[in-house]
């Protein structure tokens, strides 16, 4: 097949596009993605797209950074397609974050991609890829121990992503070009092997086709579709065990570590980064290395231990639980204190409850319902001060009821087994200085009603369907 039928047998076989969409195609200069310009803008009225491109000037090579921007211009220009620029200094982004000059430029040309999508409301981002990046990409993921899905190499569809070269080899594609008399520009820097990738193709490769392997591509391409096939089995069972061991609240993903630690070795490692996916969004650096150490910390840390890990999210060891979280969420509540009437209410938005107080006549039998989320305490024992709901402070005890002394709220929350993500959320409510009720747990033993009780103050949480203290 020529490259015009191998094109489209790929948007086909992958299901690429639709009538209608609106296609924004990644244009450097260089010959891939000048012969992708090229065949989507001839086939585009076969195809009933609209097709549109976008340049990024990143500023890496001086003149010739220039130079690649006014041919693209000039280009689109000539095939009458509206073309979105932008110049941004990647050597400078890449020096202040520590990044590779490669890293970062994919970093900044993918962001300004998805700026000129959400601007004219594209279906599809269009790349050069071609079959030789795709297998060059294979074994330097081999080389870095990136696993099974390393072994996928460039996906020809990922998210609104498509890569229509990606089963035509370059030798082919610059071919086409010649043939049909399309200028493009050649990337000084890819004949330099200073980058990880040029090596590879430059030096590496060659000498594995000379000395070892002549069909190396052929092979690398049928490692990645054995690797797609099995990485599908083997997600699919990760899916059916997620739903077993995984839990969600807002702004975190909770882990049963009873239930992770019986799954198959292979199956922790996709059902840790199912997790981390529903926190980040995707997966994208959160290399093998981070799930292995993620499944050991869940294995074998003790309980009250922390993990930072990479993408901003925190991970917490809490009894018979792994909880993850993203940075600044879900347990960074602020110190909170509100007065609350007898008769009354108020609703604490930092606890997502409602805490009501009202006087009832004492019970002569001393029968008042168990219910941990109620608590009847002696009124007149209480004093007669305003009732304060707050959450904890450093040094706050009080006396658990049937307790022989006083015992600190942190060593409290400790042999109760609360996790300290939700410490700071459970009300406290004091009167005259005393606490008198830890909302959702335990009043304290000075206040219980005795026979001598005239009234009885009962203080309840009235929406306790949002208030999950017991669930731990």
């Amino acid at each position: 097949m020529n490259v015009n039928e191998i094109f489209l047998s790929t948007l086909k076989k992958y299901n690429m596009i639709q009538k209608g969409d609106k296609i924004i195609a990644g244009v450097s200069g260089g010959p891939d993605s000048v012969c992708l310009l090229h065949l989507l803008v001839t086939l585009q009225g076969e195809l009933n797209i609209y097709v549109y491109a976008a340049h990024l000037d990143h500023m890496i090579r001086g003149d010739e950074s220039g130079q690649d921007a006014e041919f693209v211009e000039k280009l689109c220009k000539s095939w009458n397609i509206e073309l979105f620029t932008e110049r941004l200094d990647v050597p400078s982004y890449a020096s202040a974050k520590g990044l590779s000059m490669e890293d970062a430029a994919r970093r900044v040309r993918y962001d300004f991609f998805k700026r000129v999508r959400s601007e004219i409301k594209a279906d599809k981002i269009a790349t050069g890829h071609n079959r030789d990046d795709h297998e060059e990409t294979i074994l330097m993921n081999i080389l870095r121990g990136s696993g099974l899905e390393g072994l996928l190499g460039i996906e020809p569809v990922r998210d609104f992503y498509i890569r229509p070269l990606i089963e035509i080899p370059r030798e082919e594609i610059e071919e086409y070009l010649n043939q049909n008399n399309i200028p493009f520009r050649i990337d000084s820097t890819n004949l330099t092997t200073d980058y990880f990738r040029n090596s590879i193709r430059l030096e590496l490769m060659p000498l594995i086709e000379q000395k070892y392997c002549p069909h190396l591509g052929k092979s690398l391409r049928r490692l990645s579709e054995i690797a797609r096939r099995d990485l599908s089995f083997i997600k699919e069972e990760a899916q059916k065990a997620s739903r077993d061991v995984l839990d969600f609240e807002p702004f975190c993903v909770i882990i049963n570590i009873g239930k992770f630690l019986n799954l198959h070795e292979a199956i922790k490692y996709y059902v840790a980064r199912f997790a981390i996916e529903k926190i980040a969004g995707d997966t994208k650096d959160f290399e093998e290395k981070h799930t292995a150490l993620l499944v050991k910390f869940i294995e074998e840390s003790e309980t009250g231990k922390i993990i930072d890990l990479p993408k901003g999210i925190i991970g917490i060891k809490e009894y018979g639980r792994f909880v993850l979280y993203a940075d600044g969420k879900d347990t960074d509540v602020p110190d909170y204190i509100y007065e609350l009437s007898v008769p009354g209410k108020v609703a604490i938005a930092e606890s997502g409850v409602t805490i009501e107080a009202d006087i009832i006549p004492p019970d002569p039998n001393f029968n008042m319902p168990i219910d941990p989320n109620t608590a009847y305490l002696d009124f007149d024992k209480v004093g007669n001060c305003n009732l304060i709901a707050r959450n904890r402070r450093a040094g706050d005890k009080f006396k658990p009821l049937g307790a022989d002394g006083f015992k600190k709220i942190k060593e409290f929350f400790i042999d109760e087994k609360i996790p300290r993500r939700k410490r700071n959320k459970i009300p406290i409510v004091e009167s005259c200085g005393n606490i008198i009720w830890v909302a959702g747990m335990r009043i304290d033993d000075r206040f219980k009603l005795d026979d001598r009780t005239k009234k009885v103050l009962r203080l309840r949480i009235i929406n306790e369907g949002n208030f999950d203290i017991l669930d731990r």
